[in-house]
């Protein structure tokens, strides 16, 4: 039977606690945007803080217990506070509630057992036990692709953390009174798979981080930022394969280009905001008109393009003529009457090409075309007898 070299393992808990300090505290910083880091440096610091405790131990004397399990299961809770926040899950103040009265017990539980590491465990462990494993099915909540083997990777070792304390609580009851659990065999196990599910936690969440940064700039450059649509970057991969998909079934698709006539006018007369406020507008009409399965991108200034996919010529027919209803059922800007209007071409697969490239070439013209034909009718000279 071997025993356990306190200094050592104290020395280790000390650099590891440190390290992770270290870690989250410029995960905080650099990303002060992404919301749950900074609550795990907290944690970091209250772990380091408990672990400390048990070096401090001649100092704290009695004392030692409720200053360690404390600190150790306030950071458990504050991994699950940060969790909830990096996972944009509800914020409820009503959390806190459930919080201090967990709290609240393991402070009582400790000052009761202080002296008595067998009831202490037996006790206390299974406290800790459940926000550990709490924390092991949060983090595969709602989770799927790469962020399901993340989380799960580091769910593992939380939950194997959490059943090791039940194994010691279990062993804590088991044994007779007066045992001294210190040197039982187990609290090597205990001490190895805590160590273990801390840092596994530091690189799991530091990776989380990064991925999610990694995915929002991803995102932002295939949005356009003022209207949330797709931008050109993303709509040439989605007509790529959405034309892939209609040459495979042999089903119909239809590219709608969308102009505003009289935007400049507008900016002109009521401003840039007036006009970011029509686009908007169009957007969110376009939106409304189409279904999830279509896309609709932003080229440029106040230039659209709608992707409908369908099965027949009549469904795309259907579809555009629930586009043009939609876009024209109300005046675009809410103020002064001012002459804003849509120009729309449309060009359909496969009789008008087999590449975006072509189907905008095609669906421009029309476009244009649809334009002088209103600037011919509203240009007409009046038509009247001539003047002698």
């Amino acid at each position: 039977m071997y025993e356990l070299h306190y200094p050592t393992l104290s020395l280790i808990v000390a650099i590891v606690n440190g390290v992770a300090i270290l870690v989250m505290l410029a995960l905080w910083h650099i990303n002060r945007d992404v919301p749950g880091p900074g609550v795990w440096t907290v944690a970091a610091v209250c772990s380091g803080l408990g672990f400390l405790a048990v070096i401090m131990r001649p100092a704290l004397g009695v004392f030692i217990s409720p200053v360690n399990n404390s600190l150790l299961v306030g950071a458990a809770l504050l991994h699950i506070e940060g969790l909830l926040r990096f996972k944009r899950m509800p914020q409820a103040r009503g959390r806190w509630g459930w919080w201090a009265p967990v709290m609240g017990l393991v402070v009582l539980l400790s000052s009761v057992y202080a002296t008595d590491a067998r009831m202490r465990y037996g006790t206390l462990d299974p406290v800790v036990a459940c926000v550990l494993l709490a924390t092991a099915v949060l983090l595969l909540q709602h989770t799927q692709g790469h962020w399901r083997a993340l989380y799960g990777t580091c769910a593992v070792f939380v939950a194997l953390a959490g059943l090791a304390l039940v194994v010691r609580a279990t062993l804590s009851w088991q044994s007779p009174p007066g045992t001294p659990m210190q040197d039982h065999p187990v609290m090597g196990l205990v001490f190895l798979l805590l160590l273990t599910h801390n840092l596994a936690w530091i690189c799991g969440m530091s990776l989380a981080v990064n991925l999610s940064v990694q995915e929002r700039l991803q995102q932002m450059a295939l949005i356009d930022p003022l209207t949330g649509l797709a931008n050109r970057r993303q709509l040439d991969s989605f007509a790529a394969q959405a034309l892939r998909r209609a040459q495979r079934h042999g089903d119909h698709l239809a590219v709608v280009l969308l102009d505003l006539d009289g935007f400049k006018g507008l900016n002109d007369r009521h401003g840039h905001a007036a006009g970011d406020g029509v686009l908007r507008e169009v957007a969110q009409r376009a939106r409304q008109a189409t279904r999830e399965t279509d896309l609709v991108a932003r080229l440029g200034g106040d230039e659209f393009v709608v992707v409908l996919e369908a099965s027949s010529p009549q469904a795309v027919q259907a579809a555009v003529a629930r586009l043009r209803s939609t876009l024209d059922a109300s005046p675009l800007f809410d103020g002064p009457p001012t002459p804003v209007g849509i120009s729309m071409g449309v060009a359909c697969f496969p009789e008008d090409g087999d590449n975006l490239v072509a189907l905008l070439r095609e669906a421009d013209g029309r476009m244009y075309g649809q334009k002088r034909e209103r600037a011919s009718i509203t240009q007409a000279p009046h038509s009247g007898p001539e003047p002698a």
